[in-house]
């Protein structure tokens, strides 16, 4: 949500500049993620004049130049070289002197300097309209129509002073805080500063009346309806100061009656609705639950089908607008436009969420109503747009003001006491404040005891429901701050020793942190989208949410790969390339009537293992270097006798499974190029997803201590040639089979597919690590083993020995 600190500045007195304004709220809960400086002209017209033309004289050197003498309100008058046809003596015009900077409309930035043109000094600039980025005419300079004096800043007459806009990331508790009053009503609160209504008018009947009928079938989804009808409206682009008041926020103009309703909500915080009046049929609204299957055309164009379950606002002919959501196309306003009817009411959050959810469709007078809106506020917000329509369009008051409200919502009630604020909060505060506080928060203090109160809170507070509630109010306002930390903590709540799973969780983290990953953290809803990328996930039944947050966080993720590659094309388009990164998560999946929550490792590298210096080329990573660290990981924990199996998946280009007695324990491999170009991710990306849970259910094996070799080892290698289908982890259990004692370790280091071998085969470089722990191996003992092996490979794996 989006505030802007001039708009802001019309309800409340605010010295503290917009920094410090951002500081108090983000303190007091209403965190400030931006502070955004506003302009509409590049420069915000900053150092430029109105000017009074004194004199207009023939250049003495030029024909087409004119010398002039200008009051900027200043000591003495500017001399001015001009080349506009239409410059002449009594003009208002606006004056650039010397020493400021002007932004054309085409972008071009020119600092004003005091020159001689033909001989003559010129002491500054009259503008034109393009010179200012007001539009694209320079034939002529600007003449103003204006009573404001020389000397006067040029962006008070064209108001276009800059602004400072702070973005809130506004939790879904805090409705209330959805407008500018409601942020003015914060900052009384923190201040301790009076806060000033916008001034509403009395509304009388001032033409022919218009009628109208209001009828409610049901009062529990529309507890309070308030309308008015008004004629002689002119539908028209809004004034300047509307518009900019708008522009600032992130809004578009339409036309000057739907910018009041938008205003209005944005002042406010209370939606409001105009239909085109003569569009009524029967001069009724009917406010009901929609019928299934019948349709609307809404504002954006769109039929959509009804369920039944939306609340409706109606006429004698059918539907004519979402309530709550989105207007109708039938009477919608439009140029043509004359008299309107002015809707303001309170709808029940819970049948407007579900229209929302149903269609798919958010808009900034849903996203205020789904989450609770004032009801006492809906007179309030109608009286100020009327008068805003009078002003701006015309307006005339054509019938009397319907408010229907059978049955007041009422404040809430909650007893406080004191024992329990000053537990919670940890240390007494004095009464005094506690009641300046609640006071300026509007909720009331009644029925006061020597140890409690009660406590009146305002239908907009939809978040004050408990006396625990009030005394977070409390606390939040008198200052976290403020509360003091003493010598000695206790506490009533003896943690528990961490378990085992923790503690395994944390040695790995560790490890993975210790060999340069970082760890991250992601959101455990994702994109139902991202199932039509890989085939792998309609392996499983996803988990939809019923109540999604928004379009992209439709489902309940199936597995780590796409919220890591999230992340890393996130850092990638900010120039971070070299990623190594972790993260501890859990999927979800339904297998049959059963909903499975497990936990999983996801490890991503991309980008470079070795960055380019003068000493070194860069070196990109490699499943090698994925690999190696799952390695880490298995042996640190204990779990040494896996296997590797090659495996074909949608997520990976190639891949291997690790397993433990035909139980998966991880998958390893470099990811899809369909999934990358999905994600915009133009290098390659490695990507493990380890089993979590199943690796903790594998017995830890106790650990057994030997003393190291006193004789050393010997290294032989062997090249073999065998059939392509022939992988090295075969090769390894075969060796691991024949159980040869002196073999300590064996490892690939090369492998060979070309020209110099047929089309089936390839060449494994393997080398062999020979130790007797008792005494020194002897050529004819080292011999003997590497005579074995040779005869074992040619006689189990058809190999060929290459010399």
């Amino acid at each position: 949500m989006k505030i802007s600190h001039n708009w802001l500045q019309r309800y409340i007195d605010l010295p503290e500049s917009p920094e410090e304004i951002a500081s108090l709220l983000t303190q007091s809960g209403l965190e400030v993620s931006d502070i955004d400086l506003f302009e509409l002209v590049k420069g915000s017209l900053q150092g430029l004049w109105i000017g009074q033309v004194m004199t207009c004289e023939q250049h003495p050197q030029a024909d087409r130049l004119k010398q002039t003498y200008v009051d900027v309100g200043g000591d003495r008058q500017l001399s001015i070289i001009c080349g506009a046809p239409n410059v002449q003596v009594g003009q208002k015009v606006v004056v650039a002197p010397v020493g400021a900077t002007i932004y054309s409309y085409t972008g071009e930035e020119l600092k004003i300097k005091q020159k001689r043109i033909r001989g003559v000094l010129s002491e500054g600039m009259l503008c034109a309209e393009d010179e200012l980025g007001l539009g694209p005419s320079h034939e002529k300079i600007l003449v103003l129509d204006t009573p404001l004096p020389p000397g006067t800043p040029a962006n008070q007459y064209f108001d276009v002073q800059p602004d400072t806009v702070l973005t809130i990331d506004l939790t879904p508790n805090r409705v209330d805080a959805a407008s500018h009053f409601g942020i003015a009503r914060e900052l009384r609160a923190i201040l301790d500063r009076s806060i000033q209504l916008p001034t509403v008018p009395s509304l009388q009947i001032e033409v022919p009346h218009l009628p109208m009928q209001i009828k409610i079938v049901d009062a529990t989804v529309c507890p309070r309806y308030t309308g008015i009808a008004m004629s002689n409206i002119k539908v028209q682009p809004s004034p300047s100061w509307l518009q900019n008041k708008l522009k600032a926020i992130g809004f578009s103009p339409v036309n000057n009656v739907v910018d009041i309703t938008n205003f209005v909500m944005h002042e406010l915080g209370q939606p409001l609705h105009a239909f085109d009046y003569d569009q009524l049929v029967g001069q009724e609204i009917h406010v009901q639950l929609s019928k299934p299957g019948t349709s609307l055309v809404t504002l954006d164009g769109l039929t959509r089908t009804l369920t039944g379950a939306e609340l409706m606002i109606s006429d004698q002919a059918g539907d004519i607008a979402l309530a709550g959501v989105l207007g109708g196309k039938r009477t919608r306003i439009h140029e043509g436009t004359q008299n309107i009817f002015l809707e303001s009411a309170y709808f029940s959050p819970n049948t407007i969420r579900q229209t929302t959810q149903h269609h798919g469709l958010k808009t900034e007078a849903s996203f205020r109503y789904e989450r609770g809106a004032d009801p006492t506020m809906t007179l309030c917000a109608l009286q100020r747009a009327v008068g805003l329509l009078q002003t701006t369009c015309q307006g005339k008051v054509a019938s009397a003001v319907i408010d229907n409200y059978p049955q007041e919502v009422k404040a809430r009630t909650i007893q406080i006491f004191y024992k329990n604020v000053f537990r919670l909060i940890g240390q007494p505060i004095p009464t005094a404040d506690i009641r300046k506080i609640l006071r300026n928060l509007d909720i009331t203090v009644c029925d006061e005891q020597a140890d409690s109160f009660v406590a009146l809170v305002p239908p907009y507070r939809v978040d004050v429901a408990r006396e625990v509630d009030v005394i977070e109010e409390i606390l939040r306002i008198y200052g976290y701050e403020r509360i003091e930390v003493g010598n000695e903590l206790g506490s009533t709540f003896l943690a528990p020793t961490q378990s085992m799973p923790h503690k395994l969780m944390h040695e790995v983290a560790t490890l993975l942190a210790a060999s340069g990953y970082h760890e991250i953290y992601t959101n455990s809803l994702t994109s139902s989208a991202y199932g039509q990328l890989a085939d792998a996930l309609d392996v499983v039944d996803k988990l939809s949410i019923l109540n999604p947050l928004s379009e992209r966080l439709d489902v309940l993720r199936t597995t780590l790969l796409f919220s890591g590659l999230e992340v890393i094309a996130h850092n990638i388009h900010r120039k971070q390339r070299d990623l190594k990164l972790f993260e501890f998560g859990k999927i979800y999946y339904q297998d049959g009537e059963n909903y499975v929550e497990q936990q999983r490792l996801g490890i991503w590298i991309t980008g470079n293992r070795i960055v380019p210096s003068w000493l070194s080329k860069p070196l990109a990573v490699t499943f090698q270097d994925l690999h190696a660290i799952i390695y880490k990981i298995l042996y640190r924990l204990g779990v040494v006798d896996f296997t590797n199996e090659p495996i074909i998946s949608a997520f990976y280009q190639s891949g291997v499974q690790l397993t433990l007695q035909q139980v998966p324990l991880a998958t390893v491999g470099e990811v899809s190029q369909q999934l990358l170009q999905a994600l915009d991710i133009r290098q390659s990306v490695f990507f493990a997803d380890i089993h979590w849970d199943e690796l903790l259910s594998q017995p830890r094996p106790q650990l057994q201590y030997q003393a190291i070799a006193k004789f050393p080892a010997a290294k032989r290698d062997l090249s073999l040639v065998l059939d392509q289908r022939v992988t090295f982890e075969e090769i390894k259990k075969l060796v691991d089979r024949h159980n040869e004692p002196l073999i300590q370790d064996m490892l690939v280091f090369d492998v060979y597919q070309g020209a110099t071998l047929p089309p089936d085969k390839k060449a494994y470089a393997l080398s062999f690590i020979l130790q007797d722990p008792n005494k020194t191996l002897d050529d004819k003992r080292i011999y003997q083993v590497m005579e074995r092996l040779r005869n074992l490979f040619e006689g189990q794996l058809g190999a060929s020995i290459r010399e």
